[in-house]
């Protein structure tokens, strides 16, 4: 029997975009996956519009969380570990979208080494106005190449990491917790660091698997980036991590 594989799509008023972040997930040719909308006190139409699509497959279901880490994803990452039936989880942000072979790409990948491979990312194609801008992707072959590479900056294309269950009980980003700062966006880049700390390789395969990162004014990764501007979030789990390692 296939794994059960969860993509989870966190929205935050995300109207313009969602039917086809949506649609791209429900278009998988991977049978064996739910796609969940959590939906983060929009304040457009994105709630309804993700009650529409709900009715239109048995495979989608809503869920609404309340909006607590600003421009976090941390809500729904951490409703849907500790509440879906799954094996496998991604994160599909609500603006961008798949290719229809993305998941089933992953799953042979992990068919191979079960008990092994846990986590794998691959590169991510960046589209402006429906045009390619290029691919981000990162290399590495060891684990300690991978922590050497975190102590300069975050060495995975987050949106395009797939995990198994079971990892969850180790992302956690620790210098956020240790620190006593409230999560912000940057908190992806320190869990990798305490996946690495606890010995869990994150996978990179070189090949483009279909992930397209949507590049638009409204996205909240430039958001994210002016918070740092506030407070350099990058700057204290680098000098966590380099303590902790070094």
């Amino acid at each position: 029997m296939q794994p059960k594989v969860a993509i989870i799509i966190p929205s935050y008023n995300s109207e313009q975009f969602l039917k086809q972040t949506v649609n791209s997930a429900l278009a998988q040719t991977y049978e064996n996956l739910n796609v969940y909308i959590y939906d983060n006190e929009s304040t457009d139409g994105s709630y309804e519009m993700a009650k529409k699509l709900e009715q239109t497959s048995e495979k989608v279901k809503v869920f609404q969380v309340k909006n607590i880490y600003e421009r976090s994803y941390r809500e729904a990452f951490e409703h849907s570990f500790e509440n879906l039936d799954f094996d496998y989880v991604t994160f599909l942000a609500s603006d961008d979208y798949l290719d229809p072979s993305y998941i089933s790409s992953y799953m042979k990948i992990f068919s191979k080494k079960p008990n092994k491979i846990k986590c794998i990312q691959s590169p991510i194609c960046g589209v402006q106005d429906g045009v390619k801008t290029g691919y981000i992707s990162h290399a590495y072959s060891t684990l300690e190449q991978f922590k050497q590479q975190c102590l300069i900056r975050s060495p995975v294309t987050t949106p395009s990491v797939v995990y198994h269950k079971s990892v969850y009980q180790y992302l956690l980003p620790k210098s956020h917790i240790d620190n006593g700062v409230q999560y912000g966006g940057a908190e992806d880049y320190d869990m990798f660091c305490n996946l690495a700390d606890n010995g869990i390789f994150i996978y990179s395969v070189p090949k483009f698997m279909g992930y397209y990162y949507r590049w638009h004014e409204n996205q909240n990764t430039w958001k994210v980036h002016e918070k740092k501007k506030i407070f350099d979030y990058d700057a204290m789990i680098k000098k966590y991590w380099k303590e902790k390692w070094q």
